[in-house]
């Protein structure tokens, strides 16, 4: 991180003494695993540190970009590490969040409903609430979260109930569907989220996640079927109905049928990766500034022209090693809550890096939603530095027992189990103290 700093100074010319001040997001890195230490050695030490470097990737190209935007970075950063380090110590057990599922599911409807009757449009999508013209947020980050432990919690209540009553052969007569209907209308959700807010975005990320979690509530390939039946039907009703859908795939399909439209930022950005190569053209050396929303949307893009395929690879190894800690997380966990908590806090982190890079290289339609702890924007952020806060709880209340903080409950999983087994067995009561 500071050579890359110097990199940029020295490419702007600018003082080295600024390198103090950005450095400032690697202190605050090693002031919270300082004090996530003093709580609990029984937590996972891989993760934050992989964090840390990923998000000084983000703010060295931040200042290579902008050095407004980084500096607005860092302050949004130090918020963050500060809000991880309260959800760490202020939630006392995790798996007493389970509690108030059905309160995070309500709040997370209303945080999208009040979005969409008075959120602020900007670059074709309604994502933005005003509070009095002072703070500008966007509530769908936080409300990612707040589905998280719905459905954690959901699932590790009914998944009993979900599997046991599945095995039936009539997927229609099933009595399971009761109990999945409030997951098969969140895919209704996400549809509503696509077309009255226009975050092609946020779409996919509730309905991947939903998805994931119906599998794993069932164990049956069956209802993920239906649900990507149901996605596929409804956008193509979109596509028909709705204007602004159908110029989204348009531009996804044929963007050189308007280069200087709609077409114009997936054509740039193949520009940049073709310019780009396997070595890239060097630090400082490429052309962002024809590159829309650069610091947002593109910013892979804007790496990958600068340190190539090499550097964008290996950008993309860390995401993969951090949801790889986090599944690990879930997968080590011997409550059912925390385990379901972790794996969707891991699938949303996956699936954002995923739809990011898939959008750059046009497998799938061009989203407006940010790669986690690198592209600018403070919601986004601030709710992933609390997200992480609670996989490092969960990884401290949920593993097996090694330091004062960890208090597994009784359960008959075998590692043998398969996935979805795993995530729903076990006993949901909770722990006494």
């Amino acid at each position: 991180m500071a050579l890359g700093l110097a990199l940029v100074c020295l490419q702007q010319e600018q003082s080295l003494v600024r390198l103090l001040r950005v450095l400032t997001v690697a202190g605050s890195f090693i002031v919270a695993a300082l004090l996530t230490q003093v709580d609990s050695e029984d937590r996972d030490h891989l993760l934050l540190p992989a964090v840390s470097l990923i998000a000084g990737i983000g703010v060295v190209f931040l200042w290579r970009l902008n050095p407004e935007f980084a500096s607005r970075q860092i302050i949004w950063m130090l918020m963050g590490s500060a809000l991880m380090i309260l959800v760490y110590y202020l939630v006392d057990d995790v798996r007493d969040l389970g509690r108030y599922k059905y309160t995070a599911g309500i709040g997370a409807v209303l945080l999208m409903v009040a979005t969409m009757i008075w959120g602020q449009e900007k670059g074709g999508a309604r994502l933005w609430l005003n509070i009095a013209d002072i703070v500008s947020f966007q509530p769908g980050e936080l409300a990612k979260i707040l589905m998280c432990l719905f459905l954690a919690g959901y699932v590790a209540d009914k998944g009993d109930l979900i599997r046991s009553q599945s095995r039936d052969s009539d997927l229609l007569a099933s009595a399971a569907l009761r109990h999945m209907g409030p997951l098969l209308l969140v895919v209704a959700f996400s549809l509503a989220v696509f077309v009255l807010l226009r975050d092609l975005g946020a779409a996919m990320l509730f309905f991947g996640l939903f998805v994931a979690v119906s599998y794993l509530a069932s164990g049956r390939k069956r209802y993920a079927v239906v649900m990507l039946v149901l996605f596929a039907a409804g956008t193509v009703a979109a596509y028909y109905s709705f204007p602004h859908v159908s110029r989204r795939m348009q531009a996804w399909l044929i963007p050189d049928a308007d280069p200087y439209g709609t077409g114009h930022q997936i054509l740039q950005v193949l520009f940049g990766l073709a310019a780009g190569g396997i070595g890239g053209v060097g630090f400082g050396k490429g052309f962002p500034d024809s590159l829309p929303a650069a610091e947002t949307d593109a910013i892979l893009a804007v790496i990958a022209e600068e340190v190539g395929l090499l550097g964008a690879v290996g950008l993309m190894l860390l995401f993969l090693f951090v949801a790889y800690r986090t599944f690990a997380i879930a997968w080590q966990s011997k409550d059912r809550f925390g385990a379901l908590l972790a794996a969707n806090l891991g699938i949303v982190f996956a699936l954002q890096t995923l739809v990011i890079a898939g959008g750059l290289l046009r497998l799938i339609p061009l989203t407006g939603i940010t790669l986690p702890f690198v592209s600018y924007g403070g919601s986004s952020v601030v709710v992933n530095f609390i997200a992480l806060g609670l996989v490092l709880t969960v990884s401290r209340d949920c593993r097996p027992a090694i330091g004062r903080r960890a208090v597994p409950r009784a359960t008959d999983n075998d590692a043998r189990e398969r996935l979805p087994e795993r995530f729903v067995a076990g006993n949901g009561a909770a722990p006494s103290r």
